[in-house]
């Protein structure tokens, strides 16, 4: 019986992607394969695509991270291949952590192979020729130093930028309420958005409430301004927070350098430039306003770290009508806590109900089997997936050679018939629809999903209903296994749209409290799940 070998494909950046990086590393997997008479799972190939290696990020969240994670579970079978480029491609990490990576592989019993020198590694290789250890280490010792002096040189770059920031822009990107005029170098405010700042700061000394100041802009329907595409999205109170907070809107700016440390980036704030932009806001209130944030913080006890998690499916709930993220109104009291729809809490619109939030998390915790027992299995095996693939490849091929017959007999005709136009318009629809779906199916889904997804809900199941919760560890589990929870308060459920693939509800008692909160919203237009609504109109500057 032939062995199984997996791929494992790796390349840093985008650029390599559009070069020939993958197709000359997938087309070495192959012919090695061949050769050797090895069963090549192409459904299982690994793909990093634009992941650096340098700080072992392919090993901590990329797909090698599902390798290893199969290799803990048991799932690759002894004897099994693992075809990489190089070794520079398994990790440019640090030696010792380089090492550790390469070792955890091969004692598993997967055998290494890098296709650029054909050399095969192993536990037996490695003790029946010890050499072999001393050109693995010397292979991922140069590719961590040729990382390193890659790494030296763009931080030397960006020192030289950082200490002409005073003279030149470090870029043109800058705060939305300015631009840089490229003719003269300088950056010019565009006082129409530098009013709306400038409008937040008379209302935060007005002694006016942040989300009153929030609910105003959306209700007055002012455009959003800064970095990206900002329709459709609104004022929220954060955004009102950072503006309070930031020096640029007195001119100042604090350039970052980023250090590694424990494996993980920081940002370290470096000499803040003064001048380094036009003020839109006076020293003299500045001042105030820092002064304000400082009282409030101290006398209600904010900014220091955060501990526990009050919202279980934060970043997860969404609104059965926009689709937007739902807000946790807290209180003293954890039974008056109650979910509202984050487009209606910040004026702009949809209903604004409030969904009591204790029931919803009995389900996630009290009565989490409720949910484990909701789970889809995943939509398709390796098998099928194989089998759905040739069916398309067949009718694909179909399609192209009825249209091709469409094309040739064109030119030997005046005019096309309507038969004839609507038979190429309907193939060429079919053919993309057909590519749409080959390439939703090519996406790599590991076979082992079972199983993997069996020891995610057992974790599930243990942290939930842990005599003591881990609030931070169950959100975290949640996250690893929703994209989304929709809080369907008309059906009281809760629809999971679940990460593998798949959606399921659970019922819960939700008790809406209260139809409208604000008269003067009560003629909104609602939205049906699934219904995405409206952006809000872009007001002509």
């Amino acid at each position: 019986m032939s062995s199984i070998a997996y791929s494992y494909l790796r390349f840093s950046t985008a650029e390599q992607a559009a070069g020939d990086s993958r197709r000359r590393q997938m087309a070495m997997a192959e012919k090695y394969a061949a050769e050797h008479h090895l069963k090549l799972d192409l459904s299982l190939s690994f793909r990093d695509l634009g992941v650096s290696a340098y700080r072992g990020q392919n090993a901590k969240e990329g797909a090698l991270r599902a390798f290893l994670e199969a290799i803990e579970h048991n799932l690759v079978p002894s004897g099994s291949y693992l075809l990489i480029e190089s070794l520079d491609r398994l990790s440019r990490d640090r030696i010792l952590s380089a090492q550790s990576l390469f070792l955890q592989i091969l004692e598993a019993g997967v055998i290494i192979v890098t296709l650029g020198d054909q050399r095969t590694y192993s536990l037996q290789s490695l003790n029946q020729n010890p050499l072999d250890l001393i050109i693995s280490l010397v292979s991922m010792m140069r590719a961590n130093e040729e990382s390193e002096m890659k790494s030296r040189r763009i931080r030397a770059a960006f020192d030289t930028k950082r200490a002409n920031l005073a003279t030149k822009p470090w870029s043109s990107r800058c705060p939305g309420w300015m631009r840089l005029d490229k003719p003269s170098g300088k950056f010019v405010v565009v006082e129409e958005r530098a009013e709306v700042v400038r409008q937040i700061y008379q209302d935060v000394l007005a002694d006016v409430g942040h989300q009153t100041i929030v609910t105003k802009l959306n209700e007055r329907q002012v455009p959003l301004f800064g970095q990206g595409n900002q329709k459709g999205k609104m004022w929220q109170k954060n955004l009102i927070q950072h503006l309070l907070r930031t020096p640029t809107v007195i001119g100042t700016h604090i350039p970052f350098k980023s250090e590694y440390v424990d494996g993980a980036m920081r940002l370290r704030p470096q000499q803040a430039i003064e001048g380094y932009y036009p003020a839109i806001i006076s020293k003299a209130d500045w001042d105030r306003v820092q002064a304000k944030r400082k009282t409030w913080c101290e006398h209600y006890h904010v900014g220091g770290p955060k501990i526990g998690r009050n919202n279980l499916l934060a970043g997860l709930s969404r609104c059965p009508f926009c689709d937007r993220p739902m807000v946790l109104l807290g209180a003293q009291s954890p039974n008056w806590r109650y979910y509202m729809c984050r487009r209606a809490f910040n004026g702009a619109g949809c209903s604004d109900r409030w969904v009591r939030y204790p029931g919803i998390e009995d389900v996630l915790t009290v009565d989490i089997d409720e949910v484990i027992r909701s789970c889809p299995k995943p939509a398709l095996t390796s098998d099928a997936r194989k089998h759905m693939l040739m069916i398309i490849r067949s009718r694909l091929y179909d399609l192209r050679r009825r249209l091709a017959s469409i094309i040739s007999e064109q030119p030997k005709v005046r005019q096309m018939t309507r038969p004839v136009l609507e038979a190429r318009q309907a193939a060429e629809a079919e053919i993309e629809r057909l590519l749409a779906d080959r390439k939703r199916l090519r996406i790599d889904r590991p076979k082992w999903l079972d199983v993997t997804l069996s020891k995610k809900l057992e974790k599930l199941r243990m942290v939930a209903k842990a005599n003591t919760v881990d609030r931070p560890e169950l959100h975290s589990i949640l996250k690893s296994l929703f994209v989304k929870v929709i809080i369907d308060w008309e059906h009281n459920r809760l629809d999971i749209h679940w990460k593998h693939g798949g959606k399921s509800f659970v019922k819960v008692d939700m008790r809406p409290q209260r139809k409208v909160a604000n008269k003067r919203r009560a003629d909104r237009p609602r939205y049906q799940p699934g219904e995405m609504a409206p952006a809000l109109p872009v007001v002509a500057r």
